[in-house]
């Protein structure tokens, strides 16, 4: 599929999540901004790799949104509890590509003990 579609054929589904916990029978109000605030972030997350990520990291985007997809069949959660946990993955592979500095400091910072001595 194109990207574009790909993105599409997302917020249909979104969309189709959205009218089913707000439809006139649903009954599932509460479950609403519950749900808008999820997808909110998901799309936050889904726009900022796409925009900061390298290529190989958009590609695999768009290989995680495709295969939401094509795989539905066997997943035993929802779509976009499924986009949210390989989100997190192709987030924490960036934070590591740019910020790679920050951990090594940390592993790096000799653990202080404290003591009940004054420092002057």
């Amino acid at each position: 599929m194109e990207r574009k579609e790909l993105l599409l054929k997302l917020c249909q589904r979104l969309y189709d999540t959205v009218d089913y916990l707000y439809g006139e029978d649903s009954g599932l109000y509460a479950h609403l901004g519950e749900s808008l605030m999820r997808f909110g972030s998901m799309f936050s997350k889904i726009g900022w790799i796409l925009l900061w990520g390298e290529e190989q990291e958009r590609e695999k985007m768009f290989k995680v949104i495709e295969d939401a997809f094509l795989r539905k069949h066997l997943l035993r959660c929802s779509v976009e509890e499924w986009l949210d946990f390989k989100l997190r993955e192709i987030e924490s592979e960036i934070d590591r590509r740019m910020f790679p500095q920050e951990e090594e400091e940390q592993n790096q910072e000799p653990q202080q003990t404290q003591t009940d001595e004054l420092p002057f």
